[in-house]
């Protein structure tokens, strides 16, 4: 294989030779999962896979069969992308591409439309490649057209990110729980996304009438919310940091607390009265400066179309103990001793049915009632 380059931005952080040596040309610009005293070429693929879409998303198959690349190798996906991601502003660059960040990064260049349509609607499209956008799979010499994020998005939903007229990104997705879960948690003055009904004008072009008629027919909604990173600030899992914490014998959860203890201890609290059962690894984390590659605090919470389970004693996901989300939630509240005044003030949520809303509101009757216990 040629030399490859992990790129953050211009800046070369790691090399990978024909012979699969890695080098480490700057520390500070790895990845954190990344960031250790050695680095493999077995952990460099390992990272570049888990960078990439997973086969449990919806569409996914549909996204890698328009491209005619592979559904099971994971590795290719992220190279034949040059494993660009909204996430961040890392890159992959091999030895003879001459493209800069200026001319591939995803926050200020056009992107692949042709895929939108088939990330929301599962259409899998006839397109005409542009020269300019060639870029050849190094395993099947095929030369594609390449330039989405929706090979580097997570998560299961179908979705896809869109840009806005004023050139803004927003990623819209099917999940209308994302509506309640906000409006809860602004009322609660949690940190968090906001997230509002997609229109169908922005639709328009990328839903076909059978995913209409399937949203509908079920009752979901489009919904949208606008990209939270930027080029100088990336956004690190909590998973990955995890892989930091473990290569220097350091307990992640006793690390964020120290990042950011307050909001660590809300979203115990959040994720109770939501009910949330999906806040893995990668459904939080923290932002990274780009230039000093530290962590400056935690990411605002995302992802809550998996809340309002009607699950009783849910297990947390993010304590290092076993405990569930309302033992977790109680710890928090007798150290914060949040205000639920506006929770019980405020309307039932447009699209929450009245008996998971019940079922909010006694929780955040209970999580009150036993806050000093």
């Amino acid at each position: 294989m040629s030399k490859i380059y992990l790129m953050q931005k211009d800046f070369p952080a790691l090399a990978i030779t024909e012979n699969g040596e890695c080098k480490i040309l700057d520390f500070y610009k790895l990845p954190f999962g990344l960031r250790r005293e050695r680095v493999t070429f077995p952990d460099f693929v390992e990272w570049a896979s888990n960078r990439t879409l997973s086969m449990g998303r919806s569409y996914a198959k549909e996204i890698l069969n328009t491209l005619r690349i592979s559904q099971t190798n994971r590795y290719e996906v992220c190279l034949v992308c040059r494993g660009l991601s909204l996430e961040d502003s890392y890159w992959i660059r091999q030895e003879e591409d001459e493209k800069s960040w200026e001319d591939v990064n995803l926050f200020h260049n056009e992107l692949s439309l042709f895929l939108t349509k088939v990330a929301l609607s599962g259409n899998n499209s006839h397109y005409e490649m542009e020269e300019k956008e060639f870029y050849t799979n190094r395993f099947t010499g095929k030369k594609l057209q390449i330039h989405t994020p929706e090979l580097t998005t997570l998560g299961v939903s179908a979705k896809a990110w869109i840009r806005g007229a004023d050139g803004s990104l927003w990623l819209h997705k099917a999940g209308k729980y994302e509506l309640p879960s906000s409006q809860i948690l602004e009322v609660l003055s949690i940190p968090h996304i906001s997230y509002e009904e997609s229109s169908e004008e922005e639709l328009w072009d990328y839903l076909s009438d059978e995913r209409r008629g399937w949203l509908d027919g079920v009752g979901e909604k489009m919904v949208k919310s606008c990209l939270f990173t930027n080029p100088d600030l990336s956004m690190v899992t909590f998973e990955e940091f995890s892989a930091f914490c473990g290569a220097y014998g350091r307990n992640p959860y006793e690390e964020a607390l120290r990042v950011d203890r307050r909001a660590y201890l809300q979203m115990q609290i959040a994720d109770y009265i939501l009910n949330n059962d999906d806040r893995h690894g990668q459904n939080w984390g923290f932002f990274v400066e780009n230039d000093s590659g530290k962590i400056t605090g935690f990411c605002p919470l995302f992802d809550h179309d998996h809340s309002f389970s009607s699950a009783k004693q849910i297990l947390s996901q993010t304590t290092w103990e076993r405990m569930t989300l309302e033992e977790a939630a109680r710890i928090a509240q007798r150290e914060l001793q949040l205000s639920f005044s506006g929770l019980f003030a405020m309307e039932k949520p447009e699209y929450l049915e009245e008996e998971k809303w019940e079922q909010v509101l006694d929780r955040g009757k209970a999580i009150s009632r036993h806050a000093f216990k």
